[in-house]
């Protein structure tokens, strides 16, 4: 079985370079072209069951790549973003220029970083994250061939790191999660590998090319 993760199209936050979390935005224009070209783009792979974060951002893209198509989509509250609490929507840029702010350690030093007021660790995004693969996903293992899951940055960042079983500390290992990238995850056996990252499939012929190998 084969999981296409694919982050949500741009949202005003992202084109103004702040830190959303679960801030419930929806997409802007220029990301719903985005979810539109990803939805070309994915057009040939047959997904017969779909999952979505039930904020407005991923649930718009989810119905974007799924418009005209046969298959349910299905919300799942593990596949929000992560909360980043009273920190959400400061500027990113500013968060990496004050190595005292509390949102500076989670990009710089994700191992030590503690979540201000309301918000969400590392660890506690990660138990998500194998709650989910391990209730919802392994039992489809037999039932589905190619399952889309449409989320956001660092929740997948959070899939890869259980796939790969990495610690917080690796929080940030890896390419960068560009708005509606897609990441494949085999499923094979109750097992998890990571066999694509973050394909730019609107913006990069060859890695489009890679989305069914």
């Amino acid at each position: 079985m084969r999981l296409y993760f694919v982050r949500h199209g741009e949202t005003k936050w992202n084109k103004e370079g702040r830190i959303q979390g679960q801030a419930d935005n929806p997409l802007n224009e220029q990301g719903r072209r985005q979810a539109q070209a990803a939805a070309r783009c994915l057009s040939p792979i047959p997904f017969k069951t779909a999952f979505t974060s039930p904020m407005l951002r991923a649930r718009e893209t989810a119905e974007i790549l799924l418009k005209g198509r046969e298959c349910p989509l299905y919300e799942d509250d593990r596949l929000k973003e992560i909360s980043y609490g009273e920190d959400e929507g400061q500027s990113l840029p500013l968060i990496h220029g004050r190595p005292d702010l509390n949102l500076y350690s989670y990009f710089h030093a994700p191992g030590k970083y503690l979540p201000s007021e309301g918000g969400e660790s590392i660890s506690a995004l990660l138990r998500r994250c194998r709650s989910f693969l391990k209730e919802q996903i392994l039992p489809l293992e037999k039932e589905q061939d190619y399952v889309l899951i449409a989320a956001h940055g660092a929740l997948i960042r959070g899939m890869i790191c259980t796939v790969n079983h990495w610690p917080p500390a690796r929080f940030w290992d890896g390419k960068e999660q560009k708005n509606c990238c897609v990441t494949v995850v085999i499923c094979r056996e109750g097992e998890f590998t990571l066999a694509e990252e973050a394909l730019d499939i609107t913006g990069n012929f060859q890695e489009r090319q890679r989305l069914d190998n």
